[in-house]
């Protein structure tokens, strides 16, 4: 005969067992690094790789960023978006921004993760795991 407490129980281990799901499809980072920034014709041209250190392919990845000139003061804010990236995967984007000088730039911040799709993990999840880097004198930071 099965009791409520038969059903309390089931709906715990079920509840436990979709936790565990959860957080094996977030295991590892998602590292964006500020590969390069080049000045060409009118625009900016920001070089990220982004690499996927996570077990679960990541499907789209919106990125909310403000440019900050070196005076750490505000210029202009964009949306970065990046397609699927497999399991283990690096890949560089390029993205061009008219009108700025990538001279002035002191600091690409990255101000939220406004999508992220991945198995088990959301935007909230993407921000926790993002590990940012630079290879160059503009910073690129949370």
């Amino acid at each position: 005969m099965i009791t409520m407490k038969h059903h309390v129980t089931a709906l715990c281990l079920a509840s436990l067992l979709s936790v565990a799901v959860t957080e094996a499809a977030a295991e590892g980072t998602l590292g964006l690094e500020l590969n390069n920034a080049v000045n060409h014709d009118s625009v900016c041209r920001l070089s990220f790789m982004v690499h996927n250190g996570l077990d679960v392919q990541l499907e789209t990845l919106g990125l909310e960023v403000v440019l900050l000139d070196k005076q750490g003061l505000a210029q202009d804010f964009l949306m970065l978006r990046s397609g699927n990236l497999p399991t283990g995967k690096r890949r560089v984007r390029q993205f061009d921004l008219p009108d700025v000088n990538c001279n002035n730039l002191g600091e690409v911040l990255i101000n939220d993760v406004a999508e992220c799709t991945a198995e088990g993990l959301d935007a909230n999840g993407c921000l926790a795991i993002l590990t940012p880097s630079s290879r160059i004198a503009i910073k690129l930071g949370l």
